[in-house]
């Protein structure tokens, strides 16, 4: 159960202290939320997380969180992307990406309704507002693309799986990072955020994807993602314009 959820867990009134603002955030943001309770789960765990049978190993001898319960241990409901888990930083980017593209597949019909017995993928389409099914047209994204992610039909297996990069953007000479910056495919424009990060999420159907990275006064960048990469953080440069 989401312990974020219930508005009732924490007192507003004057009988009893009001909630952190930290638990007002969750409340309001269902993905933020979940984000939230599977990593502080895991990150109690002995790290690094080498795999699933990895995390089954170590949560044997412990309650199992409930959104991770699944039939038997060689079912898993979290995806090979998202391991190695190195540490708590490693867990954030990649947890946050997971939980990300999971959604967006939620929203866009993909995959097959027999994944809403877990736990986990019931929640998640809960929160997306509609459940998963081949009943509906299937695509990734639900708005367009996102990096090479296009919507597509039912009968289009390739878009029904992603692989995901997380970007970290910095000057090649000073190491400084660059937020603001901007990033594209030469069919959509998207901008690094306030940490100088950017995840990319790749349709399935791709080994390789260029991008184009640009910030003003500094010289353009071009650069190929490959699937290798998937699951992982690159740090990578531009340099400052002469």
């Amino acid at each position: 159960m989401n312990q974020y959820a219930d508005p009732t867990s924490e007192s507003s009134g004057p009988s009893g202290p009001s909630p952190s603002f930290e638990t007002l955030l969750l409340r309001a943001h269902p993905e933020t939320a979940l984000i939230h309770e599977l990593g502080s789960r895991l990150r109690t765990l002995p790290l690094p997380i080498a795999s699933w049978d990895d995390l089954v190993r170590k949560l044997q001898d412990e309650p199992v969180p409930e959104l991770l319960l699944v039939p038997r241990p060689g079912v898993p409901c979290l995806p090979d992307a998202l391991f190695p888990i190195r540490d708590e930083a490693d867990l954030a980017v990649k947890l946050t990406a997971t939980i990300r593209t999971f959604l967006r597949q939620a929203r866009a019909g993909a995959g097959s309704a027999a994944l809403l017995t877990l736990p986990l993928h019931k929640r998640l389409a809960d929160i997306a507002g509609e459940t998963t099914g081949t009943g509906r047209g299937s695509g990734v994204f639900d708005d367009g693309s996102l990096l090479g992610a296009e919507r597509a039909s039912a009968s289009d297996k390739e878009t029904r799986s992603a692989w995901v990069v997380t970007l970290v953007l910095t000057d090649c000479a000073t190491g400084q990072l660059l937020p603001g910056a901007w990033i594209t495919d030469w069919v959509h424009t998207y901008i690094f955020d306030v940490n100088a990060q950017f995840i990319a999420v790749i349709n399935g159907g791709y080994t390789a994807y260029a991008v184009l990275v640009m910030r003003e006064g500094y010289i353009n960048r071009r650069f190929v993602l490959d699937i290798s990469m998937a699951g992982t953080t690159q740090y990578i440069c531009i340099d400052r314009a002469v």
